[in-house]
């Protein structure tokens, strides 16, 4: 039995323990690169005989953790002060390697359960490049919710909000100890302050301490499912079930709203956000005490807080199912977007819309253009037994699929795919729907009738 030695290590540790020979390794695969910086991966790059780099440039970026200041800095000092050097950004290994090397980019999107949860990001940095598919239990779910609360911005800290994100916390835990948590704050002292408050309430609630201390240590020892506080400088590569925002932001004692809003204003905030709105797998909560109208991003010199601005007002949209305002949200964020279905009701061709009228037409409940992305269902049929999950899905040969670059995509990849979001598939093809209608109807009742 033939054996191949592998080693997990940072750069900075394989420059440490292995000896600088050429084509030490047969292959060193660089993960997270767009956060390595060269001087520290030109070293394990000589070593190698061949190399994968795999990054993504719409996240976090290498930066000095321990530069002219000594501090990882998050301030929220005035925008214009340009004093702060340990956020100082540096050219990566993977813009590097784009200078030479072919890329090849993974479009296909596996973590988010519902499509919400991806589609600011899949918008806003991505151009809608992204491949999502809408859940099969997604019938009229939320996977936003935003909470609004009365809190104060008064040294860099709201109190009252990182109360609520507790109580938010203790709920969900005790409610379903099988999710695991993460709360993203957007400065430090906020994630200081959670932080503080658990060890208080700890101290006083033993309740509450035995519920963290389970979550902190999850019985199935996986550490990537232990509940965290972070702020945002510090979530690349963490996801969870259930991301909860702590804003942090809001009125100060006097009811003014400062509009500083430390690294997401500096060169690269954008990518920050980027990273924490895209952690949750299956519901993420906001807790905040502004509302997104309350923030004057107009003058911020990069795209940071104007973003944030966008993503309040996308999550407030998601929470509450209006749908045109979430879609404009997401077209203000990519002037490009050409969204195939402008409105509920519409279809992709006229074959869906017959369709749509004989199964409505036998007591069926049919929803077209299931979805949020590009990549719709062209019929959902609700499960008459469980309101809130598709039985089925109904794809035709409409625009859509003679729009896929090629066969293998839009039958074998795209196939798989949705049965991964719990999708079970009919396919009607136009030439058997105009040669026998009625039998392409029987077809569908016969397989509703197997599935219930």
């Amino acid at each position: 039995m033939e054996v191949m030695p592998c080693w997990l290590v940072s750069p900075e540790t394989l420059s440490s323990v292995f000896p600088l020979e050429e084509d030490l390794f047969d292959l060193a695969i660089f993960d997270e690169a767009s956060q390595l910086a060269v001087h520290y991966s030109v070293p394990a790059v000589y070593r190698a005989k061949k190399i994968v780099i795999a990054g993504d440039e719409q996240q976090l970026r290498p930066f000095d953790l321990f530069g002219a200041l000594g501090v990882q800095s998050d301030d929220d000092e005035p925008d214009d002060d340009d004093s702060d050097a340990s956020v100082t950004e540096h050219e990566s290994l993977l813009t590097l390697a784009k200078t030479r090397f072919p890329e090849e980019m993974l479009a296909c999107h596996y973590r988010s359960r519902y499509e919400e949860l991806i589609e600011f990001s899949n918008q806003g940095f991505y151009k809608g490049r992204l491949i999502t598919m809408p859940s099969a239990k997604g019938v009229g779910v939320a996977p936003i919710e935003w909470k609004k609360v009365s809190g104060v911005w008064e040294k860099r800290r709201n109190q009252t909000e990182a109360s609520e994100v507790l109580n938010l916390v203790f709920e969900l835990l005790t409610s379903d100890e099988s999710r695991s948590i993460g709360v993203i704050t957007f400065n430090s002292t906020q994630q200081v302050e959670i932080l503080d408050q658990i060890d208080q309430r700890s101290a006083e609630d033993p309740e509450f301490a035995v519920a963290i201390a389970k979550a902190q240590n999850p019985p199935s020892g996986n550490r990537d499912a232990a509940f965290f506080v972070k702020n945002i400088e510090n979530v690349q590569g963490d996801e969870r079930d259930i991301i909860i925002f702590s804003i942090g932001y809001a009125p100060d004692p006097s009811g003014r709203v400062y509009n500083r809003f430390g690294s997401l204003n500096k060169d690269g905030g954008d990518n920050r956000l980027n990273v924490a709105v895209s952690r949750a797998r299956e519901r993420i909560y906001v807790v905040s005490s502004v509302e997104p109208e309350q923030l004057d991003v107009a003058n911020s010199r990069n795209r940071g807080p104007r973003l944030l601005r966008s993503y309040l007002s996308f999550a407030k949209a998601v929470a509450s199912h209006t749908v045109e305002q979430r879609d404009a949200v997401l077209r203000d964020i990519n002037p490009d977007l050409d969204r195939r279905v402008k409105q509920v009701g519409h279809f992709d061709s006229p074959l869906e819309e017959e369709i749509f009228e004989a199964l409505s037409g036998r007591g069926l409940t049919v929803v077209p253009q299931v979805g949020v992305s590009g990549y719709r269902i062209d019929l959902g049929i609700v499960d008459p037994r469980d309101p809130t999950r598709y039985l089925l899905g109904i794809e035709c040969d409409g625009a859509a699929y003679h729009s896929a670059i090629s066969a293998r995509e839009r039958d074998a990849y795209r196939q798989r795919f949705l049965e991964s979001r719990g999708w079970k598939i009919h396919r009607i093809w136009s030439r058997n729907w105009w040669r026998d209608k009625d039998a392409e109807i029987r077809s569908v009742l016969d397989i509703l009738k197997r599935l219930t």
